[in-house]
């Protein structure tokens, strides 16, 4: 019976020990957690410009944002400085393309961020024949992430080029007859992108479904001529996951979504531009859209 118990009180001794070590462990990692180094990068490691070539080759400056991180993931008490430069891989060369005036720069205390910016030099570039700029981080008062560049892909574009940002001024939406508005979704804001002087993206939303890149040209008339294969490829256009249909191809399944008015763009003298766009899918049951949109920037 003592052999039992004494047994019995070594094994509860060492369950107590053990619970202690772990619970000591644990407390460690507890204290340890989020006090890695602090690391300056910048916010974004990829971006693109649109430079639409005027006749004044009007110089345009690019802003971004060099930031840190890690830490305890808050902002510090102190100020962080940070050196930039141009990397010696950049197609873009600057003192050519472009020019960075300050290239250190403070984050101040009880701050994560601050911005820098480099003057783009339109005079040399040629339209469509788009350049990287890279740059990189070569000093900082704190550690430097392993991440430490950014490559600004430089767009120059033709003078009545329709690139840019724009705000939904109508979006409808019709399935199977029955209509619904977009006019909020992404933000209300739709990205058309230029490939070439005539072919452009709508990117990634057709309606108010994301994920969905789409194609048109417009000719020198300003007629739109929304695509149904892929113009790299030549393979189908898929929205959400159906062939693309246009008035070219499915006017008799389009029939709310205004063929007669719409694929058209109005030109502004302030660069405002409106393009009015129909596309849909399935014309068994049909799923139609039709947008406005005018330019933002």
């Amino acid at each position: 019976m003592k052999k039992y118990l004494l047994t019995k009180l070594i094994a509860i001794f060492l369950l107590a020990v053990t619970i202690t070590s772990c619970d000591a462990i644990l407390d460690q990692e507890e204290i340890d957690f989020g006090k890695g180094p602090v690391l300056t990068t910048f916010t974004k490691t990829e971006t693109e410009v649109n430079i639409i070539k005027d006749v004044a080759n009007t110089p345009r400056d690019f802003s971004f944002e060099i930031s840190y991180s890690g830490g305890k993931n808050v902002a510090l008490n102190k100020d962080v400085t940070v050196t930039i430069a141009t990397k010696s891989t950049s197609e873009a060369k600057e003192g050519k393309e472009f020019e960075l005036p300050v290239k250190t720069f403070t984050i101040p205390a009880g701050k994560t961020s601050a911005t820098a910016t480099i003057k783009i030099l339109t005079a040399g570039l040629v339209p469509f024949d788009f350049k990287d700029i890279v740059l990189e981080i070569t000093d900082s008062s704190e550690s430097i992430a392993e991440k430490n560049t950014i490559t600004i892909t430089v767009k120059a574009l033709g003078a009545n080029s329709l690139a840019g940002r724009y705000e939904i001024l109508t979006g409808s939406y019709w399935r199977i007859g029955a209509q619904s508005n977009f006019a909020t979704s992404g933000g209300g804001i739709r990205v058309i992108e230029a490939l070439s002087e005539t072919l452009y993206k709508h990117k990634d939303y057709v309606g108010g479904f994301s994920g969905n890149d789409w194609y048109f040209t417009v000719d020198a008339n300003d007629k739109v001529t929304v695509l149904t294969k892929d113009p790299f490829t030549g393979n189908p256009i898929l929205l959400n996951g159906v062939a693309a249909m246009t008035c070219e191809t499915n006017s008799a399944s389009l029939t709310n979504a205004g063929c007669g008015s719409s694929n058209v763009v109005t030109r502004t003298n302030d660069r405002h531009d409106v393009i009015k766009l129909t596309v849909g899918y399935n014309a068994a049951a049909p799923r139609e859209f039709y947008e406005e949109i005018r330019r933002l920037e």
